[in-house]
């Protein structure tokens, strides 16, 4: 019995990495097009007051000035998100070694900072 609770253990853990690898993947897609959204306001968008938008499932025309807001809100918080999924990844990967029973020496390499 002890074993099978261990082996769905691990495999919860895993899980739970795969998944946030994945909402990543989906946050880093959404932050590519945010970026390019801003470039195409600053080079193609310069002489518009007023720029079409799609939210959700409309389109709506609003001030150049607060789409240009909205786009680096969205993109401030994308980073925040980003960064606490690699946190978390980060205490699971250890989490994962310790259940798989290691002593968390592999998994050091992953609790690195990057230098500011």
């Amino acid at each position: 019995m002890e074993l099978v609770s261990n082996l769905q253990k691990r495999e919860l853990v895993a899980e739970d990495i795969l998944t946030n690898k994945e909402l990543i993947v989906d946050y880093d897609r959404r932050r590519n097009s945010n970026r390019e959204a801003l470039s195409k306001l600053k080079k193609e968008l310069s002489q518009e007051k007023k720029v079409w938008v799609n939210l959700g499932d409309m389109f709506i025309k609003m001030p150049k000035e607060n789409v240009e807001k909205m786009i680096k809100k969205d993109q401030t918080t994308l980073d925040e998100e980003i960064a606490d999924i690699r946190e978390t990844m980060k205490q699971k990967v250890v989490e994962l070694e310790q259940l798989e029973g290691g002593d968390g020496s592999k998994s050091r390499a992953f609790q690195l900072k990057g230098m500011k």
